[in-house]
């Protein structure tokens, strides 16, 4: 059967609707943008990783990014996206360069393409 973003050629959307510490995306994928509201009543921090799981504790992030007290953020790699090749981890933490897990208070969505091997 053929996949509806075949037909359609937009790209696939993890949104689990509700509150995570983290989303991991496993396998080679392109990533067109994701966006993360902290609910949290204060700041934290984003940490993005290209691993297909979830990174132990004082691992260094690729990208860290502060989000603002209930507040999120956005980011977008048009037209052509961002290539991951193990995956996709985006998480919250309580550091800014290194990962330590906060609690589940994220909304995440994600807009990705998967790449055939």
């Amino acid at each position: 059967m053929t996949d509806v973003y075949e037909l359609l050629d937009v790209p696939r959307n993890y949104a689990p609707a509700r509150l995570l510490s983290s989303i991991k995306i496993s396998g080679p994928i392109v990533v067109k943008g994701f966006t993360v509201y902290n609910t949290k009543a204060s700041a934290q921090f984003l940490n993005m990783f290209d691993a297909d799981a979830l990174p132990a504790d004082t691992a260094v992030p690729i990208i860290s990014w502060p989000l603002a007290a209930s507040n999120g953020v956005g980011f977008g790699w048009q037209p052509n996206g961002r290539r991951f090749d193990a995956g996709l981890v985006l998480c919250n933490s309580s550091t800014d360069g290194t990962k330590t897990i906060g609690a589940a208070d994220c909304l995440f969505d994600v807009q990705y393409d998967l790449i055939d091997c």
